[in-house]
Protein backbone atom coordinates (compact mmCIF):
# COMPACT_ATOMS: atom_id res chain seq x y z
CA UNK A 1 0.00 0.00 0.00
CA UNK A 2 1.32 3.45 -0.89
CA UNK A 3 2.35 5.67 2.02
CA UNK A 4 -0.23 8.40 1.29
CA UNK A 5 -3.03 5.85 1.11
CA UNK A 6 -1.85 4.18 4.31
CA UNK A 7 -1.95 7.48 6.22
CA UNK A 8 -5.31 8.49 4.75
CA UNK A 9 -6.78 5.12 5.74
CA UNK A 10 -5.39 5.26 9.29
CA UNK A 11 -8.02 4.87 12.02
CA UNK A 12 -5.77 4.54 15.09
CA UNK A 13 -6.88 7.77 16.76
CA UNK A 14 -10.56 7.25 17.49
CA UNK A 15 -11.12 10.87 18.52
CA UNK A 16 -9.40 12.40 15.47
CA UNK A 17 -10.74 10.25 12.63
CA UNK A 18 -14.44 11.24 12.85
CA UNK A 19 -13.59 14.95 12.91
CA UNK A 20 -11.02 15.17 10.13
CA UNK A 21 -11.80 16.50 6.68
CA UNK A 22 -8.33 15.79 5.29
CA UNK A 23 -5.17 14.09 6.40
CA UNK A 24 -2.35 16.66 6.25
CA UNK A 25 0.88 15.03 5.11
CA UNK A 26 3.34 17.79 4.25
CA UNK A 27 4.42 20.23 1.59
CA UNK A 28 7.73 20.91 -0.08
CA UNK A 29 10.46 19.35 -2.18
CA UNK A 30 11.75 15.82 -1.61
CA UNK A 31 14.59 15.47 -0.74
CA UNK A 32 15.01 18.78 1.08
CA UNK A 33 17.73 20.24 3.29
CA UNK A 34 15.39 21.92 5.80
CA UNK A 35 12.22 20.63 7.46
CA UNK A 36 9.96 22.93 9.46
CA UNK A 37 8.25 20.72 12.04
CA UNK A 38 5.09 21.81 13.86
CA UNK A 39 2.60 20.00 16.06
CA UNK A 40 -0.73 19.43 14.28
CA UNK A 41 -3.00 20.78 11.56
CA UNK A 42 -5.46 23.56 12.40
CA UNK A 43 -8.87 24.26 10.88
CA UNK A 44 -7.55 25.78 7.63
CA UNK A 45 -5.03 22.97 7.16
CA UNK A 46 -7.72 20.34 7.76
CA UNK A 47 -9.90 22.03 5.15
CA UNK A 48 -7.23 22.30 2.41
CA UNK A 49 -5.11 19.26 3.30
CA UNK A 50 -1.80 21.16 3.47
CA UNK A 51 0.27 22.26 6.49
CA UNK A 52 0.56 25.80 7.82
CA UNK A 53 -1.97 27.44 5.50
CA UNK A 54 -3.63 29.66 8.13
CA UNK A 55 -2.34 32.90 9.68
CA UNK A 56 0.58 31.15 11.44
CA UNK A 57 1.60 29.64 8.10
CA UNK A 58 1.54 33.05 6.44
CA UNK A 59 3.85 34.35 9.14
CA UNK A 60 6.12 31.30 8.79
CA UNK A 61 6.45 31.77 5.05
CA UNK A 62 7.04 35.55 5.33
CA UNK A 63 9.70 35.04 8.00
CA UNK A 64 11.33 32.22 6.02
CA UNK A 65 11.52 34.59 3.05
CA UNK A 66 13.04 37.28 5.31
CA UNK A 67 15.64 34.68 6.34
CA UNK A 68 16.52 34.01 2.70
CA UNK A 69 14.57 30.75 2.30
CA UNK A 70 12.42 30.15 -0.76
CA UNK A 71 9.13 28.26 -0.62
CA UNK A 72 9.02 25.28 -2.96
CA UNK A 73 12.81 25.04 -3.01
CA UNK A 74 14.49 25.41 0.38
CA UNK A 75 12.12 23.87 2.94
CA UNK A 76 9.55 21.15 3.52
CA UNK A 77 6.79 21.61 6.11
CA UNK A 78 5.52 18.76 8.32
CA UNK A 79 3.48 18.33 11.47
CA UNK A 80 3.81 15.73 14.21
CA UNK A 81 0.13 14.77 13.80
CA UNK A 82 -1.45 14.25 10.42
CA UNK A 83 -5.02 14.94 11.62
CA UNK A 84 -6.47 17.98 13.37
CA UNK A 85 -7.29 17.57 17.05
CA UNK A 86 -10.85 18.71 17.86
CA UNK A 87 -11.07 22.40 18.80
CA UNK A 88 -7.31 22.73 18.19
CA UNK A 89 -6.54 21.07 21.51
CA UNK A 90 -3.00 19.86 22.20
CA UNK A 91 -2.04 16.50 20.71
CA UNK A 92 -2.27 13.59 23.15
CA UNK A 93 0.69 11.29 23.75
CA UNK A 94 -1.14 8.31 22.26
CA UNK A 95 -1.86 10.32 19.09
CA UNK A 96 1.79 11.38 18.83
CA UNK A 97 2.85 7.73 19.21
CA UNK A 98 0.36 6.65 16.54
CA UNK A 99 1.69 9.20 14.02
CA UNK A 100 5.37 8.68 14.86
CA UNK A 101 5.99 5.92 12.25
CA UNK A 102 4.48 8.17 9.56
CA UNK A 103 6.70 11.09 10.57
CA UNK A 104 9.81 8.90 10.73
CA UNK A 105 9.05 7.55 7.25
CA UNK A 106 8.62 11.07 5.88
CA UNK A 107 11.90 12.24 7.41
CA UNK A 108 13.74 9.20 6.02
CA UNK A 109 12.57 10.13 2.51
CA UNK A 110 13.02 13.91 2.81
CA UNK A 111 16.54 13.42 4.28
CA UNK A 112 16.82 16.83 5.96
CA UNK A 113 20.12 18.30 7.05
CA UNK A 114 18.27 20.55 9.53
CA UNK A 115 14.97 20.14 11.38
CA UNK A 116 13.52 23.41 12.66
CA UNK A 117 11.51 22.29 15.70
CA UNK A 118 8.73 24.82 16.16
CA UNK A 119 7.19 24.64 19.62
CA UNK A 120 7.22 22.16 22.49
CA UNK A 121 5.79 19.14 20.68
CA UNK A 122 8.38 19.25 17.89
CA UNK A 123 11.11 19.91 20.45
CA UNK A 124 9.87 16.99 22.53
CA UNK A 125 10.20 14.81 19.44
CA UNK A 126 13.92 15.51 18.88
CA UNK A 127 14.77 15.63 22.59
CA UNK A 128 12.70 12.51 23.33
CA UNK A 129 11.00 14.27 26.21
CA UNK A 130 7.40 14.76 27.28
CA UNK A 131 6.11 18.06 25.83
CA UNK A 132 5.33 19.28 29.38
CA UNK A 133 9.06 19.08 30.19
CA UNK A 134 9.99 21.39 27.31
CA UNK A 135 10.85 25.03 28.05
CA UNK A 136 10.55 26.69 24.65
CA UNK A 137 11.86 30.10 25.75
CA UNK A 138 14.93 28.52 27.37
CA UNK A 139 15.58 26.30 24.34
CA UNK A 140 14.99 28.93 21.65
CA UNK A 141 17.91 29.16 19.26
CA UNK A 142 19.73 26.06 20.52
CA UNK A 143 21.26 23.73 17.95
CA UNK A 144 21.29 20.06 18.91
CA UNK A 145 21.74 16.58 17.49
CA UNK A 146 18.37 14.79 17.67
CA UNK A 147 18.27 11.95 20.19
CA UNK A 148 16.23 9.93 17.69
CA UNK A 149 17.85 7.99 14.88
CA UNK A 150 16.35 8.92 11.52
CA UNK A 151 16.91 6.46 8.69
CA UNK A 152 18.86 7.96 5.74
CA UNK A 153 19.47 11.26 7.57
CA UNK A 154 21.69 12.69 10.30
CA UNK A 155 20.16 16.12 10.76
CA UNK A 156 20.88 18.80 13.27
CA UNK A 157 17.89 20.43 14.95
CA UNK A 158 17.22 24.05 15.77
CA UNK A 159 14.79 24.61 18.63
CA UNK A 160 12.51 27.60 18.20
CA UNK A 161 9.06 29.06 18.74
CA UNK A 162 5.86 27.93 17.07
CA UNK A 163 4.72 30.58 14.55
CA UNK A 164 1.39 30.95 16.43
CA UNK A 165 3.39 31.98 19.53
CA UNK A 166 5.32 34.47 17.42
CA UNK A 167 2.01 35.94 16.21
CA UNK A 168 0.70 36.30 19.78
CA UNK A 169 3.91 38.05 20.88
CA UNK A 170 4.42 40.71 18.23
CA UNK A 171 6.52 43.57 19.47
CA UNK A 172 8.52 41.52 21.99
CA UNK A 173 11.50 40.82 19.68
CA UNK A 174 10.20 37.25 19.39
CA UNK A 175 9.73 37.50 15.62
CA UNK A 176 13.21 38.96 15.18
CA UNK A 177 14.64 36.01 17.14
CA UNK A 178 12.51 33.56 15.13
CA UNK A 179 13.86 34.95 11.84
CA UNK A 180 17.36 34.63 13.30
CA UNK A 181 16.70 30.95 14.03
CA UNK A 182 15.55 30.43 10.43
CA UNK A 183 18.75 32.12 9.22
CA UNK A 184 20.73 29.69 11.38
CA UNK A 185 18.87 26.82 9.72
CA UNK A 186 19.78 28.14 6.27
CA UNK A 187 23.43 28.51 7.28
CA UNK A 188 23.61 25.01 8.81
CA UNK A 189 21.97 23.49 5.72
CA UNK A 190 24.50 25.28 3.47
CA UNK A 191 27.43 24.04 5.57
CA UNK A 192 26.09 20.48 5.57
CA UNK A 193 25.51 20.61 1.80
CA UNK A 194 29.03 21.91 1.16
CA UNK A 195 30.56 19.21 3.40
CA UNK A 196 28.89 16.50 1.32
Amino acid sequence: MRFNTKVKNCTLCSELVPHRTNVVLGEGPVPCNIVFLGEAPGATEDKVGLPFKGPAGSLLRADAYAAGLREGKDFHILNMLKCRPPDNRDPRLEELRNCLPFLMHQLSIIKPKVIVCMGRFAQGFVLQKHPREIRVLQNAGKIIKPKRTIKNAKPQAILTFHPAFVMRNKGNNIEEAFIGHLRKARKLACIAQTAK
